[in-house]
């Protein structure tokens, strides 16, 4: 035998022939289910069987119900039994509307002053403002702190005076309004006009004689001097003759900032608190005729201080000589207790406390209190 190559014949191993045997179960298998088919029918409650010549009807077994899907032939479950407890919880009560505040001075109404910056144009004009502002009076810067004064005045220094015949006219028109109460804000002692024409004779002076300044380097009158005294009331008396009811006298004091160690006081004869009560007493005789009450603008803290050597301010001494103290305060209840000690013994009626409320809307508006 010629050697050489010879066709070989390899042995199928193991895995190949379990390959062939499923390939040929799934073909035979698939090759039923075609059969198949055409025997499958379905009952009237959905199960699916088989029609067989010569076995007869087979069914097949129903597939699990989806756990997604509720089975319809499931009889309904009773929904769980809740236990209740009778015992409902009251309704809570409705909060009561908060009454609305007192009014802090029981000022308001009729009783309440607006302090005006300008002039209204007439008394039909205020008459409008005042009732929009539910106000019974106004207050009217006549004399600042420089010394000007806002009228006609035959008295005051030529240069002092800033206003006209027409608005003097006006000033009356509206002093005259009938139920208004009418208020002018003097200032008394701060004066740059007078002094400087009229420096030894009514003015705060230094050793040189030479009039004083503060720290605006305005002057101010001296109340002991004759001549300053004399020139206040006579304004006084002008504002009491244009028809204002009362005067709210404006730094009746000694003046406390700026270089005061050069103040020349040695020439004075009397105390300072009483150089004031004399001017206050001067005051009060001029305008009695008129009928025009007198009041104070004072700052809280000279009202709780009681007195002060350097402004001469001393409620004991100044209080009995006026009708009523104008202050913007914080603590109105203190306040009042210090103006009651300070009239403790005095024969004269106490001095009504007129304050500067700021209103809700952050207006401020000098409030009278009733009666």
């Amino acid at each position: 035998m010629a050697r050489g190559y010879q066709n070989y014949r390899g042995r199928r191993s193991l895995g190949a022939r379990i390959a062939i045997a499923l390939l040929v179960l799934i073909l035979i298998a698939a090759c039923g289910f075609i059969f198949a088919q055409r025997y499958v029918s379905y009952a009237d409650d959905g199960r699916i069987y088989l029609d067989l010549p010569y076995f007869g009807r087979m069914y097949l077994p129903a597939p699990a119900p989806s756990p997604l899907e509720p089975d319809e032939d499931a009889e309904p479950e009773e929904p769980p039994v809740q236990l209740v407890i009778d015992n409902p919880q009251p309704e809570p009560e409705p909060e009561p509307e908060p009454e609305p505040e007192p009014d802090p001075a029981g000022l308001f109404g009729p009783h309440k002053l607006l302090e005006l910056s300008q002039l209204p144009a007439d008394g039909a004009a205020l008459a409008g403002l005042l009732a929009e502002r539910g106000a019974g009076g106004f207050v009217y810067p006549v004399r600042d702190n420089t010394g000007r004064v806002f009228w006609a005045s035959p008295t005051a220094q030529s240069k002092a005076v800033s206003a006209d015949e027409a608005a003097t006219e006006t000033i009356r028109a509206l002093c005259g309004a009938e139920g208004t109460l009418a208020v002018a804000r003097f200032n008394v002692l701060h004066d740059s006009y007078y002094a400087a024409a009229h420096m030894k004779e009514a003015a705060i002076t230094r050793s040189n004689d030479y009039v004083w300044y503060d720290n605006r380097s305005w002057h101010w009158l001296e109340p002991e001097k004759e001549l300053a005294r004399q020139y206040i009331v006579g304004l006084a008396v002008e504002c009491a003759g244009l028809g204002f009811d009362e005067l709210l006298l404006d730094e009746l004091c000694y003046p406390t900032r700026g270089n005061t160690y050069k103040i020349d006081y040695s020439r004075n004869t009397m105390e300072k608190k009483d150089a004031l009560a004399l001017l206050l007493t001067d005051l009060r005789t001029a305008l009695e005729p008129y009928g025009t009450k007198l009041s104070l603008l004072l700052t809280e803290d000279q009202l709780l201080a009681g007195s002060s050597e350097e402004s001469g301010v001393d409620l004991a001494t100044l209080l009995p000589l006026v009708d009523g103290v104008y202050a913007a305060v914080a603590n109105p209840g203190t306040v009042q207790e210090a103006m009651d000690a300070a009239m403790e013994g005095a024969d004269a009626e106490a001095p009504v406390l007129v304050r500067l409320v700021t209103e809700p809307g952050g207006e401020e508006n000098w409030c009278v209190p009733a009666g």
